[in-house]
Formats: structure tokens, C-alpha cells, sequence
């Protein structure tokens, strides 16, 4: 079993560890240079950064200009568009250097130190495979601090609390990999590529279920934060990616056990029926915790 693990400042290893950072590029020069911007300036560690760039606009040629001015980073264009998160997450690995790897959305702005307290979970915690971080709204708000299911719905844990809640470390049940650190062991060979369709948010969470299925643990971690614009760049609200949502999570809940515990997901309405967690409903102690990660 996954322990909780409190990590104090004043407990992390003079010593850094090195890690890879994995950044998608789509198309939007100005997001991803503000993403890159706030890697370089605010990550304590070695870190090598992997850009995977599927762009057709001048972000070829920003990414050309910055790795003239950097000696630790790689970018990797292709011409022919991703399909999945999963494709340019595989890509990368097979260009990372280190033991642990970031996944970091170019729609993410982190903020200082960032990643040394995950990093040190990680450490001594080697069964634990992901850790996601904690995501805040553009506007300060919570995005996400991990994800918990209302019956067959994935929900954002402490979603629009203020910025300074759920700041500890707990077990989930699914993270968002938009902002997340990972063990390179446990991802290879892993992170399938040709279950869903499009960037509308089941393959991150398919991901933490394959990892759990095979004895890792998944914790998220609410010292490490960092600024998110949901869909800044792939996602879709509009008829064909509602359509995908909705093809993504039939996959997924046919795929988990979820079509069959419960018959009502074969007519949800998944705008409608996503629910807020309540304040009341909130984890607040280990049991609660572990509750909340247990598996349906």
C-alpha cells in the first residue's frame, strides 16, 4: 500500500536530481514560450527539456531560436499531426535522460520549485508511479487536486476552492497529466496509443487505472502548483469534440467496468451531469483519503 508522505522543506536533499521535462507544442507560439519561460526561470533542478511540436504555424522557428540559446533542451517536430496525448508522450520517452520525467502542458504556467517536493516523494516512495500537481484556474482558483469518481463521472478534487487548499499529499484515483511528475519506469511500454480519440481528457485518467492495475500507486502532491488554461490549445467544446468526449468516455467506462455498475452512463449527458465536490465531501484525514482512492 501507498504511504502518505509529509516531505518538509527542510528535508529535501541538498543534492538535485535531475529530471525530463515533456512539453506538447500545437500551434500557439505565445503559449508555449510563456510555458518554456516559466520552466527555465523557476525550476531548481537539472532538468532536460523535451518539446514535442506538432505546429504548422512559426513555432518551428521560435523552438530553433531557443535551442541555440539552451544546451538542455530537444525538440522534436513531426509533420503529421498527434492524435492522442499518449503518441507525444512515447515519443518523448524514448528521448529522456533521467529517472523522473514532468509532464508539463504548454497551456501551464509552474511556479517556483515546483517539482521538489514531488520529486522527493518519488524518491522514497519507489511503488508510486505518478504524482500530479496541484493545477490552479488562470483567475487563482483551483483547477484540479486530483481526480476522484462520482459514480461513473471522473471529478476534479477541491475544484474552485481557493488557491491555498489542498496543499498536502493523498492517494487518488486519477490525476491530470496536464501538470504531473512520473516515474520513467513505470510509463515504458505502458501508455497505449490507439484507444482514444483526440485531447479531450480520458487518456491521462485510462493511464493512472493501467498503472494502479499494475500495483504502482498514483498520489497527487499540492505543494508543487502552477497556472492552467484548460483547452487552451486542443480541446474542443464544440459539437465534434462533445462528440469525442462522449465516444472517449463510453471507451473508457465499457474498458473499466463502468458500462455494466452503472446501467445510467448509457445515456449520460456528460455537460450536464459533472458534479462539484462538495466542501463537506472533501478529504480531510487519511481514512477519508483512502477512501477516496480506492477503486469502484
Amino acid at each position: 500500500m501507498v504511504q502518505e508522505t509529509i516531505v518538509k522543506p527542510e528535508e529535501i536533499p541538498t543534492h538535485k536530481i535531475p529530471i525530463d521535462i515533456i512539453v506538447p507544442s500545437h500551434n500557439n507560439v505565445g503559449l508555449v514560450a510563456k510555458c518554456v519561460n516559466t520552466i527555465y526561470k523557476h525550476t531548481v533542478v537539472p532538468f532536460h527539456l523535451i518539446v514535442c511540436d506538432d505546429s504548422i504555424d512559426v513555432t518551428p522557428l521560435y523552438l530553433t531560436q531557443i535551442e541555440k540559446e539552451h544546451n538542455n533542451i530537444t525538440c522534436l517536430h513531426v509533420d503529421t499531426s498527434y492524435k492522442t496525448g499518449n503518441q507525444f508522450f512515447n515519443h518523448a520517452l524514448q528521448h529522456c535522460k533521467n529517472d523522473y520525467v514532468a509532464t508539463v502542458m504548454n497551456s501551464m504556467l509552474v511556479e517556483p520549485e515546483w517539482e521538489l517536493i514531488a520529486i522527493e516523494i518519488l524518491r522514497r516512495n519507489p511503488k508510486v508511479a505518478t504524482i500530479g500537481l496541484k493545477c490552479l484556474f488562470p483567475w487563482g482558483t483551483i483547477e484540479s487536486a486530483g481526480i476522484a469518481f462520482n459514480g461513473f463521472i471522473p471529478t476534479d478534487i477541491g475544484v474552485h476552492f481557493p488557491a491555498h487548499r489542498q496543499s498536502g499529499t493523498y492517494p487518488v484515483e486519477a490525476t491530470q497529466w496536464a501538470f504531473a511528475l512520473h516515474r520513467k519506469e513505470a510509463l515504458i511500454g505502458n501508455l497505449e496509443e490507439n484507444i482514444f480519440n483526440g485531447f479531450v481528457g480520458w487518456d491521462d485518467i485510462d493511464n493512472c487505472f493501467v498503472l494502479r492495475k499494475k500495483g504502482w500507486g498514483i498520489l497527487y502532491n499540492g505543494v508543487g502548483c502552477g497556472y492552467h488554461e484548460p483547452r487552451a490549445t486542443r480541446g474542443r467544446d464544440d459539437e465534434e469534440g462533445q462528440k469525442l468526449n462522449r465516444e472517449n468516455a463510453v471507451t473508457f467506462w465499457k474498458r473499466w467496468g463502468y458500462w455494466e455498475k452503472y446501467p445510467q452512463c448509457h445515456n449520460a449527458n456528460l455537460n450536464g451531469q459533472i458534479r462539484i465536490i462538495p466542501p463537506e465531501e472533501q478529504p480531510t484525514n487519511r481514512a477519508q483519503r483512502r477512501r477516496m482512492a480506492k477503486s469502484n
